[in-house]
């Protein structure tokens, strides 16, 4: 073999060899959610990004500068179509809450770093936002986080009936500000149909009671996921409210049956005003509807997880008539029947009134062994304490014994 043609084999033979370099991270930041450039106080930004090897973590710049990590993983279904089998590409989106009032006024640049499972980065687009911060323009903002909106809020309107069949509303709100003094919520309220119901600052107490089980017309209530989403804003420790509806008196005082709009509204210590969320209920009296069926989530490991061994399902469950037992069935065969009991505090505030609302937790280990290799559907069932049945949730898992 000359020269020449050994040359070129060693070089193939060294191309063959070599590891081939995954595709550098890619996506698109958004900017602002909602559009446009201007912003003030918090900032929602948005985008997504892709990985062949996933997407380890999104952070966020401001001129260059680190200002957080983003919450990575929401849906984006314009770019599952565009990317279908990228391993993020069911939950593409990223975003971010960016506290404005940390810079100068004026316009910033504002970028997204991707990095991938693997370590490689990459920096998306950039955007220029202009940030423009004064106490009138920094208004209260929140949520309500229970219950969804259109949903059916149930009461007893025999207002001789007892115990009371409440309903409560729950949700966050802070404020953000630039100068000492002007930052703080200073009152929330509960609109209906755009007239006030409760005042946080004048109507708050504490009901430790089956019915109410809690805080009523409150705000300050512990909440650590916003603590941890805005840690230097003030009251972000304690940035959760809850309001509590008797539906039945309220038909009693002239509130028809059927739907209306709850809002709620938010007053900072320096006098800004705002309505930070608003959703659409039904209002409807319980005496009249009959057995309504159970409530509750199951989610024994996450949908098309590999188990193996003991398969651990649990979840809650809550019946207005009570909670007789739960039934859990593997493809429509009956597995075993759920203990019951396991304390539930959260529910508690959700759902006042409902038997064992403060211990509605149940469990049930899974032999796994004695299920084929594959996939298979779990279904759990509630049996309530007049023998309705209801199916409260299900989920397909994957055995690999």
């Amino acid at each position: 073999m000359n020269a020449k043609k050994l040359l070129t084999t060693l070089v193939a033979m060294a191309l063959a060899a070599a590891p081939a370099f995954a595709a550098s991270p890619f996506g698109y930041l958004d900017g602002k959610a909602g559009g446009g450039n201007g912003a003030s106080g918090v900032v929602p930004i948005s985008g997504w990004a892709l990985d062949d090897d996933g997407v380890r973590a999104v952070d966020l710049f401001v001129d260059g500068v680190i200002a957080g990590r983003a919450q990575y993983g929401r849906n984006r279904p314009g770019v599952t179509r565009l990317f279908p089998g990228y391993p993020d590409s069911d939950a593409a989106g990223f975003g971010f809450r960016l506290n404005s009032t940390h810079y100068l006024n004026g316009l910033h640049e504002v970028q997204a770093r991707v990095t991938s499972e693997t370590g490689e980065r990459t920096f998306l687009n950039a955007k220029e936002i202009l940030f423009t911060n004064t106490t009138q323009l920094l208004a209260p903002f929140g949520g309500i986080d229970f219950p969804r909106p259109s949903t059916e809020l149930f009461g007893t309107c025999d207002l001789a009936a007892s115990p009371r069949r409440l309903a409560a509303i729950l949700g966050w709100t802070l404020d953000s500000g630039v100068e000492i003094g002007d930052m703080g919520v200073g009152y929330v309220e509960l609109l209906i149909d755009g007239a006030i119901f409760a005042n946080s600052r004048v109507d708050c107490y504490y009901d430790p009671g089956p019915e109410n089980h809690g805080p009523t017309n409150c705000y300050g209530l512990r909440r650590l996921d916003i603590e941890r989403s805005f840690p230097d804003l003030a009251n972000s420790p304690q940035s959760g409210f809850r309001f509590v509806l008797d539906i039945g008196h309220l038909v009693d005082f002239g509130f028809s049956e059927g739907q209306h709009v709850l809002t709620i509204r938010v007053g900072d210590i320096v006098g800004n005003v705002a309505n930070v969320a608003q959703i659409p209920v039904t209002f409807t009296c319980d005496d009249r509807v009959g057995n309504e069926g159970s409530l509750g989530w199951e989610a024994p490991i996450r949908p098309e997880n590999i188990g193996d061994g003991v398969v651990e399902a649990s979840g809650w469950a809550l019946d207005w008539e009570g909670v007789e037992k739960i039934r859990v069935y593997v493809d429509g065969n009956q597995v075993g029947e759920a203990a019951y009991g396991r304390a539930t505090p959260a529910l508690a505030l959700q759902y006042p009134g409902y038997p064992s609302n403060a211990h509605a937790g149940w469990d049930l280990s899974i032999n796994s062994t004695k299920l084929s290799d594959g996939k298979h559907d779990l279904q759990a069932v509630v049996v309530d304490s007049e023998g309705h049945t209801t199916l409260i949730g299900e989920r397909s898992f994957t055995i690999d014994n």
